[in-house]
């Protein structure tokens, strides 16, 4: 399957006279946009706490911010496909939800709509590019973390396919340890006791002419030794006892007749190696995934916060270029409802801000949009809806 990660909510900040919002303002930009076209939120940047910097310090984490960001959320939805995948097979998926400070754990959308910096976690006093350094650093150990746990999953997972194939396929190609017991057997000096596929339409020709394929006027097969031990929609897995020195020319015989000897030595020990080996792998598979499950869960939660946490970081600083210092924007979080018609409404609430003095001057008119557009309020997205396709 591959994942598809919808970016069904915006961040916008754009310059404000006042921090926070007058109310006035709030509500002429909930009436522009909120008319079907968007739902809105406050997104709560802890603009007063975090440092500023320098300008050339600030240009340049702006650059870092940016592949920090595709980063996190790279990791964060590979996690989240691994769970899906995962449910997938059968351990009970659940939507994951994230842990609040507050206590309790929410949803994916209420933890964005109702975000809230943990200070716990990343101290917003820290210098910016130290606090950005510290929450990539949590997610490329997660993603470290994740290729290693997904390479165990992926070897166990192999091994105890690799055991079910042997069991499975017709009797021409599937492992015999299962149908056959020491008693079906007998080895002695003289005798031995072999495995023949038959096709089932020839089972009554078998029956009627095993004991003959020994070759010479004897043939060395002892009589009524055969018995079926299996069958499957195709063929019969039969036995025949026959002297240790008819056996070369009874497999020859037999695949003339197509009865085919399966090349099988009975082992208790081997059998019951096999079956201790089989045990584990399906027990050592089982405890690595409700594992690993669990980790995906705790670590989607984890990344997704500090996906959010950078995004934060981020709508900052191009902000504070964007609108010049001390910081003096708002940011809103809004979910789409109609696109088009919601760049339009923000273009004639904000336009005027295009012809504002940015920080850096002229050259500055290339500052993030998406795919390299430009806005009069800085944008990013935030995606709250992956979906697993195929």
């Amino acid at each position: 399957g591959t994942l598809s990660v919808s970016a069904d909510m915006t961040l916008a900040s754009s310059g404000a006279g006042s921090l926070p919002w007058p109310q006035d303002e709030w509500n002429n930009h909930v009436k522009k946009t909120g008319d079907g076209l968007a739902e809105n939120y406050k997104f709560n940047v802890p603009s007063k706490d975090l440092k500023v910097g320098t300008l050339d310090s600030l240009m340049a984490l702006s650059d870092e911010l940016v592949r920090y960001d595709t980063m996190a959320e790279a990791t964060t939805f590979k996690i989240y496909k691994q769970l899906a995948e995962l449910g997938k097979e059968g351990a009970a998926f659940e939507e994951p939800t994230i842990p609040v400070e507050r206590g309790g754990a929410v949803s994916i959308d209420e933890y964005v709509r109702t975000f809230a910096w943990d200070e716990a976690k990343y101290p917003v006093k820290s210098p910016l590019k130290e606090l950005s350094e510290l929450l990539i650093t949590a997610v490329s150990r997660m993603d470290d973390e994740l290729k290693a746990k997904s390479a165990e999953y992926a070897s166990l997972k192999g091994s105890k396919m690799a055991i079910e194939r042997k069991e499975q396929g017709n009797l021409m190609v599937r492992s015999l340890d299962g149908l056959v017991k020491g008693s079906d057997f007998i080895d002695s000096e003289h005798l031995t006791t072999l495995l023949v596929v038959v096709p089932k339409f020839s089972v009554k020709e078998w029956n009627n002419s095993y004991a003959t394929l020994g070759g010479g006027a004897t043939s060395f097969v002892v009589p009524s030794s055969s018995k079926c031990l299996a069958e499957d929609t195709d063929t019969a897995l039969m036995t025949v006892t026959l002297f240790r020195t008819a056996v070369e020319s009874f497999k020859t015989n037999a695949r003339e007749k197509r009865f085919i000897v399966r090349d099988f030595e009975y082992s208790a020990e081997g059998v019951a190696a096999d079956n201790a080996s089989k045990v584990k792998v399906g027990a050592d598979f089982e405890k690595t995934k409700v594992m690993f499950m669990r980790w995906c869960k705790t670590n989607f939660a984890e990344a997704y916060s500090a996906m959010l946490h950078l995004k934060a970081v981020r709508l900052f600083v191009e902000s504070t270029l964007r609108y010049g210092v001390p910081p003096n924007f708002q940011a809103v979080l809004m979910k789409p409802k109609k696109e088009i018609p919601l760049r339009r409404a923000l273009d004639s609430l904000y336009g005027h801000l295009a012809s504002n003095d940015m920080i850096g001057g002229a050259e500055e008119e290339t500052m993030p949009g998406v795919g390299g557009e430009f806005f009069p309020y800085v944008f990013l997205t935030v995606a709250t809806a992956p979906v697993l396709v195929g």
